[in-house]
């Protein structure tokens, strides 16, 4: 019944339909890191975002599981005071919904330089 019910609210506050600047305003932040020389494919869908790290960006060649490098860009994050997951050589990024733009773009940011240091 509860999930039922935060659907409902979903509905009654039109969450998605305010979620939209903040969703265009990762859309375009993200095209930057196309600009990355090890960041492949970059998936996002809504608020959710899947960045994938790559040792040749051109031959498309995956860092080895063992190098842990998307373990190693979290932690730069961290050191920056942003919390990411790794899913192996892909970063999620999944903030919540009630993040403010400005935290937003920090997140970003952070994400951003943190790939650039640990892979370049």
């Amino acid at each position: 019944m509860k999930a039922i019910a935060n659907l409902d609210l979903f509905e009654i506050e039109e969450t998605l339909k305010k979620l939209q600047p903040k969703i265009s305003l990762i859309e375009k932040e993200l095209k930057r890191f196309a600009g990355l020389t090890h960041v492949g494919d970059i998936r996002q869908k809504g608020f959710m975002v899947g960045i994938e790290l790559v040792k040749k960006k051109d031959a498309r060649e995956p860092y080895l599981i063992e190098e842990r490098m998307g373990h190693r860009v979290i932690l730069e994050a961290r050191s920056k005071g942003a919390i990411l997951r790794p899913l192996g050589n892909v970063l999620v990024l999944m903030p919540p919904l009630s993040i403010k733009e400005g935290e937003l773009k920090r997140l970003l940011k952070i994400t951003y330089e943190s790939i650039r240091v640990v892979t370049e």
